[in-house]
């Protein structure tokens, strides 16, 4: 045994060391952010085998990935001078794996099984809809599988489905379900969702294996408690019901994960779950300064669903949240990127700073700033803007049309959205190029040929396509162009057929990229310019130096710590998101919430919050941002606001602003303009026509580009409360609306 263990407890605070000293019953651990959590679980264990109070096999520790699980097993073998290896520590999926190694004939499984990957789900779910006539295309296999992990993770099994008139699909869901599961058996093969479920069914039909696991594990140890799903929670209650002890760390102002299956539930009602359970919090933070900590406590203290508690910190006060407004989105990235570039100048390391976002398409205006003043840069937990594939397959359609030639964006796009042109297909024609010397494209032009089969046809209708939106491009701009192109090729209704399958932020944000994308397309004269800025973009990518700066989504943040963070995209609609508030309503705006309480505690020393007047997409919309209400929430003691003075409106950015005094610094035009008629945004606009305005009502039915549908409710001087079919009720500038009859 290490000597530094002698007095390990002497390290810890009140708190984490009441935490680690209790043994029995159980424990739920509120470790609020930057509080001590890794030292908390690690003491923990270090505990329970330094006083030889069990052995490393009686313990079942459980962290949210494979990476954790080895950390703290390193770390404890380390400090103890000797391996754990018998000790069962792992993720949820792995624990449960290496149970159904030991047990696979109960289930239905044969020896030596497989895990097939999310690949291989979508080759056997496709092979069943084909087999049952079900039409892929309608219908995507992603649909099914990401249903099939959603249901297991539910805890239900497949003759356990119930008909369900309101679910999308429900009656090709059961069959498919049902012939899905019968083939995973057939083949050998269990799916990742299977692992937990199979284990529930293994501890619920088998009363001798139950009781194995139930006596083995005399105190279960959990990491990350606010973001497991239902069907862990039951596993955990599985193996509870033995010793009955555990200890559950984890923080309900951290719970950011529901879209995922994650269900803050099973922590906000522990005590109600587990039998004579303590609540420990761990309140003193160790990361961030007193200003920081004071504006994440008072905005999360907003949320109801929640077990309460207070952050604190020996810490120096710090300096002030700086929050940020600009006008557009370019102004907002050259500000940001130069208050960089000064703290690079004061020695400060780029591994220090970081941007965070509340949309990943928001990142493009920073990359194009960063690569323009040469700092390097990386995207933590997903690609940079022009590396994703949806920006790649549109500017692989824009390199076709503009040279014909580029064989390489031909084969790109060929068949994006899926048109049943494969491999073979593919190689057939470059054959045919190399003999003749051409192109692919020209090449697929005698491919075709007379004969009329269905790729033949599919492969007509590219090509007449590519030649009409040439056609185009001679007449319209290259903005236009994207856009027909886009249209055309029915590539959004693609995206949204993908979103439809999946839960995940990132693929519900590539429609987000594309209107971010056709943004980026007005800073260019033509298409030629374009493609040129974007082959020097992708060179000096591939250029950058170990020390960079971290941009990444507010989701990725979770778990790291930066001295200097910027937080990007404080707008309402945006932030809090416009689309969990639609279908989640308060539970959604506080899952927000908790999102911004996570951003905020990532910062060690200075925080700088900004946010942009103009739609960030504004060629599709006449519309213009709010500032977040998470703004509105800081305590104003610890903010100070510098904004570009256009949204005056705001009742609650008059107490920070001067508007008598404003530095010439930040004075466009459009802003001269503004504060000279002293009516902010509401009796001005670019785009705004004139002679469209008409006398509108109360009981008017009217129509608005971004809302749709409504009823005006009352009116005020220039605006008006809506109440729109699909987004409730809203208030409006009434330059915006239009009868509908």
């Amino acid at each position: 045994m290490s000597e530094n263990t002698s007095n390990y407890l002497n390290s810890l605070n009140e708190s984490q060391r009441e935490a680690v000293e209790i043994i029995s019953g159980a424990t739920l651990v509120l470790a609020g952010a930057g509080s001590g959590k890794t030292r908390v679980l690690t003491y923990k264990l270090l505990h329970l085998l330094i006083k030889k109070i069990l052995k490393p096999s009686q313990i079942l520790a459980v962290t949210f990935t494979n990476k954790a699980a080895s950390e703290m097993k390193s770390r404890v073998s380390k400090m103890l001078n000797f391996p754990i290896d018998r000790m069962w520590l792992g993720t949820f999926h792995s624990l449960s794996l290496k149970i159904l190694r030991q047990h696979y004939e109960k289930v239905g499984l044969k020896q030596n099984f497989i895990i097939i990957d999310t690949d291989d789900q979508i080759k056997l779910i496709k092979k069943i809809c084909d087999q049952e006539n079900i039409d892929s295309k309608d219908i995507s296999p992603k649909f099914f599988a990401s249903a099939i992990d959603s249901l297991k993770n539910k805890g239900i099994f497949f003759n356990e489905l119930k008909v369900n008139k309101y679910r999308n699909n429900d009656e090709e869901l059961r069959k498919v379900y049902k012939i899905y599961q019968k083939e995973l058996v057939r083949i050998n093969c269990v799916d990742f969702g299977d692992l937990i479920l199979l284990c529930i069914k293994l501890f619920k039909d088998n009363k001798e294996v139950r009781e194995y696991y139930q006596n083995l594990f005399n105190y279960i140890l959990v990491d990350e408690y606010q973001d497991i799903n239902f069907i862990q929670q039951k596993w955990l209650e599985y193996l509870y019901q033995g010793h009955k002890n555990i200890c559950c760390v984890g923080d309900d102002d951290q719970s950011i994960y529901s879209w995922r299956g994650a269900d803050v539930t099973n922590l906000l009602e522990f005590q109600k779950n587990f039998q004579s359970s303590n609540i420990i919090r761990l309140e003193q933070n160790y990361r961030s300064t007193k200003n920081i900590l004071e504006c994440a406590s008072i905005l999360i203290d907003k949320n109801k669903n929640r077990y309460g508690k207070k952050l604190w910190s020996e810490n120096e006060e710090g300096e002030k949240i700086f929050i940020n407004g600009f006008w557009e989105t370019k102004e907002e990235a050259i500000f940001t990127t130069d208050q960089i570039d000064k703290l690079v100048s004061n020695k400060v390391q780029l591994s220090e700073i970081a941007i965070l976002f509340r949309v990943s398409a928001h990142t493009r205006s920073f990359e194009e700033r960063l690569i323009a003043i040469g700092l390097p840069y990386r995207i933590i937990g997903g690609l940079r803007f022009y590396e994703r594939k949806e920006i790649k397959d549109v500017i692989a359609y824009l390199r076709l049309i503009n040279n014909i030639s580029d064989d390489l964006a031909f084969e790109r796009v060929i068949n994006i959205p899926k048109r049943g042109i494969g491999k073979t297909t593919l190689s057939k024609i470059n054959q045919i190029a190399r003999l003749n010397n051409t192109s692919m494209f020209e090449a697929s032009q005698n491919f075709i040929g007379e004969n009329k089969t269905k790729v033949n046809l599919e492969i007509n209708d590219f090509i007449n396509n590519i030649l009409k939106w040439q056609k185009i491009k001679k007449i319209f701009d290259h903005i236009e162009l994207a856009k027909v192109v886009l249209e055309d090729s029915n590539y959004i209704q693609y995206l949204e057929n993908e979103a439809k399958n999946s839960k995940n932020p990132e693929n519900l944000s590539r429609v987000d990229n594309i209107n971010e994308f056709l943004e980026s397309l007005k800073d260019f004269e033509n298409l030629e310019g374009f493609l040129e800025h974007v082959g020097l973009v992708m060179e000096n990518m591939a250029n950058t130096d170990s020390q960079t700066i971290s941009l990444m989504t507010m989701h990725g943040s979770k778990g790291l710590e930066f001295d200097y963070v910027f937080l990007a995209g404080w707008e309402e609609g945006v932030f809090p998101s416009q689309r969990s508030l639609d279908e989640s309503g308060t539970k959604g705006l506080e899952e927000e919430r908790r999102l911004a309480y996570v951003a905020l505690t990532r910062a060690r020393k200075k925080i700088q919050i900004s946010y942009v007047n103009q739609n960030r997409y504004s060629f599709a919309s006449h519309d213009f941002n709010s500032p977040s209400r998470f703004i509105s929430e800081l305590p104003k003691d610890a903010i100070e606001l510098n904004d570009s003075k256009v949204i005056m409106k705001n009742d609650f950015l008059n107490d920070f602003i001067d508007t008598e005094n404003i530095s010439n610094e930040y004075l466009t035009p459009g802003r001269k303009r503004i504060l000279e008629n002293k009516k902010a945004l509401v009796d001005w606009d670019f785009n705004q026509d004139i002679s469209s305005e008409r006398n509108l009502n109360a009981n008017d039915r009217v129509f608005h580009k971004k809302f749709g549908i409504g009823i005006i409710l009352n009116m005020d001087t220039d605006t008006a409360n809506v109440e729109f079919t699909r987004h409730g009720i809203r208030k409006v500038y009434l330059k915006f609306l239009q009868f509908n009859h």
